[in-house]
């Protein structure tokens, strides 16, 4: 019995030993498979920034040329007579310091007179009662 009981537990012994072995195997696989996806989406990731940082380039390169086109423009006069005019100017908006003060003195006249038309009825009513 005792013959019988080693032999089960060497082959139930060498069974885990096998289903452990399979098991690792696996793991293994497992993780190498996922390793390689995460390999692929960073190599991914990397390209798409790439791309940006070179459309990012060509606009600054595209940028500096209009800037450099407009300076090197403006640096040389042109050789003809533009057809457009010079803008005559404008005078500034709104009233100046004198038409204020003009205002405003206007401004007191009226409220004097309106105090004054205002005093006058009441002297008016004040007799009647």
């Amino acid at each position: 019995m005792t013959r019988v009981s080693t032999m089960i537990a060497a082959a139930a012994g060498l069974a885990l030993a096998l289903g452990a072995s399979a098991f690792a195997q696996t793991d293994q696989r497992a993780l190498r498979e996922r390793n390689e996806i995460l390999q692929q989406q960073d190599i991914a990731r990397q390209n798409a920034l790439a791309s940006q940082r070179e459309l990012s380039a060509a606009q600054s390169r595209y940028n500096t040329q209009l800037t450099l086109r407009e300076l090197n423009q403006a640096a040389t006069p042109p050789t003809e007579p533009t057809l457009r005019s010079t803008l005559p100017a404008i005078p500034p908006r709104g009233s100046g310091a004198d038409d204020m003060a003009a205002d405003i003195e206007r401004m007191d006249r009226m409220t004097d007179q309106a105090l004054a038309a205002s005093n006058a009825r009441l002297r008016a009513i004040k007799p009647a009662s």
